[in-house]
């Protein structure tokens, strides 16, 4: 029983992670609990949607996870800034924790297309170290992290040894899977259309990165530190 949270920033291939958690089937797998909060409760820390959920608040959420995870086995994937304005002390300490990194580069490269007016707080760079830190104060030791770029590179090596870390039941079989949108997937279909088209993580690429705007450079500047901070924490 218990709790297993991912928290990422977006385009990190966390919804493949995710997928790959599916696919296990050892675990309730929710998908961005906290996004109905951030964006779409009456706390929502953003106006880019409307009021959609208004019992969404982060003490329900918080409370709705906690409890399905006193009765089965939850794994939660979210972005870290998400949850990070609301989440109390006694959440995460319960918890058992990931966190998903990638080079700022790409990540907001790709951010930027689908979200050219991404905020700060959406890069999630900042919220995501900051959450990274707290866990690490509140449990005494690091929390496991993970660089999207190793783990596509070598997803059996870094599955395997993630699993070892964090205390389950290594799975190889589930490295693979059936394409389609899932059932778990009910909010932000467009942004999970490579994860619904993927049967396992996608290889790493040559493909050359174009110059960035300079309004994307300031961007991915200040994200960088923060990257690097959980890099060299990284499994790998």
């Amino acid at each position: 029983m218990g709790v297993l949270a991912l928290w990422a920033t977006p385009r990190t291939v966390s919804t493949a992670f995710e997928r790959m958690m599916i696919e296990r089937g050892d675990h309730l797998v929710l998908d961005e609990p906290w996004s109905r909060v951030y964006y779409l409760g009456p706390q929502r820390r953003s106006a880019r949607y409307p009021l959609t959920f208004p019992e969404s608040t982060y003490e329900a959420v918080e409370a709705g996870v906690l409890e399905l995870g006193r009765e089965q086995p939850v794994f939660v994937k979210d972005m870290a800034y998400h949850a990070a304005p609301g989440i109390t002390d006694a959440a995460l300490t319960s918890m058992r924790h990931t966190f998903l990194i990638r080079d700022p580069r790409a990540a907001l490269a790709s951010l930027h297309r689908q979200w050219p007016d991404f905020t700060d707080d959406e890069a999630g760079y900042r919220a995501q170290r900051h959450l990274f830190e707290r866990v690490a104060e509140l449990q005494g030791t690091p929390p496991a992290v993970i660089d999207s770029d190793v783990l596509r590179a070598d997803p059996a090596g870094v599955v395997a040894e993630w699993c070892r870390r964090i205390g389950i039941e290594h799975r190889p079989e589930s490295l693979t899977w059936s394409s389609g949108m899932r059932a778990e997937w009910p909010l932000w279909h467009d942004w999970y259309e490579n994860a619904a088209r993927s049967t396992g993580f996608a290889p790493l690429t040559d493909t050359p990165r174009p110059a960035l705007e300079p309004a994307m450079e300031r961007a991915v500047s200040a994200a960088t530190a923060h990257f690097d901070a959980l890099r060299g924490q990284a499994i790998g």
